[in-house]
């Protein structure tokens, strides 16, 4: 058996929609008893309410949630301690963000941060501040308005997080240092024993990169950043032109 994981946003999906030839792919992996995963930094309402018919299992929230269809592996939540303080450094730049619960998003900062984030999740995810004591927030996204901006924010996060930006739109999701797609993704080996040589990871961002590298096998698809190609055991084709078939294809997996 081995274990298949994949992002979601530019690897498995554009939006919530799957080329017709990926879909095939997770079926094939499937009916030949293969395991499919989710691995990504949506949160995991968004991850099962979409993509539930395609998984067997999830890593959410860029790493810091694991879960079966039905059995929680584990959760890294932050402490109260490091949200205070990323709330003082966003707030110093005069950034947007969004904290993410495994259900809703609690969104601070400028309006129009928030009329931005709220068109990419589904209805009623995101919800406008809050207080967030006694809630369990797993990672979190940024908006920015323009590149100083963003660049003041890489500064004010510097030690404690990295950023994903997501192409020309004007926000990123931040893998916090310390716990990553990668540790996830060997926790979740380790637990479902199945040897790192039978596991094989798909990514097109910067947040991938991590799990590409502790993978058995990493594919950077055709349409990735340069940075994760450079990475990768194999670059297959871009996520249109299809990616996922040809890098299963490519290790026999199908």
């Amino acid at each position: 058996m081995n274990l298949i994981f994949f992002d979601i946003d530019g690897t498995l999906a554009i939006g919530k929609d799957i080329p017709d030839s990926a879909k095939k792919a997770i079926h094939v992996l499937r009916e030949n008893g293969d395991l499919v995963w989710i691995c990504t930094g949506r949160a995991l309402r968004y991850a099962k309410s979409n993509f539930h018919m395609y998984a067997n299992g999830y890593i959410v929230s860029n790493g810091r949630e694991a879960y079966t269809c039905c059995t929680k592996i584990f959760e890294k939540p932050l402490a109260a301690e490091q949200i205070k303080d990323i709330q003082e450094r966003l707030d110093a730049v005069h950034a947007g963000y969004v904290f993410f619960e495994s259900q809703n998003g609690h969104c601070y900062g400028p309006e129009e941060a928030y009329e931005t984030i709220v068109k990419e999740w589904d209805p009623g995810f995101i919800v406008k501040g809050g207080d967030l004591s006694g809630k369990k927030i797993y990672n979190f996204d940024v908006w920015f308005k323009d590149a100083e901006q963003y660049h003041a924010i890489e500064e004010q996060l510097q030690g404690i997080g990295v950023l994903n930006p997501h192409g020309s739109h004007p926000t990123a999701d931040v893998t916090i240092i310390g716990w990553d797609k990668g540790d996830a993704l060997q926790a979740v080996a380790a637990y479902m024993k199945v040897p790192l040589d039978h596991t094989y990871a798909f990514g097109d961002g910067m947040n991938d990169v991590c799990m590409i590298k502790k993978a058995g096998h990493g594919i950077a698809m055709g349409n990735g950043q340069n940075a994760l190609k450079e990475e990768a055991e194999y670059v297959t084709s871009d996520i249109l032109a299809d990616g996922i078939w040809n890098g299963l294809k490519h290790f026999h997996l199908i």
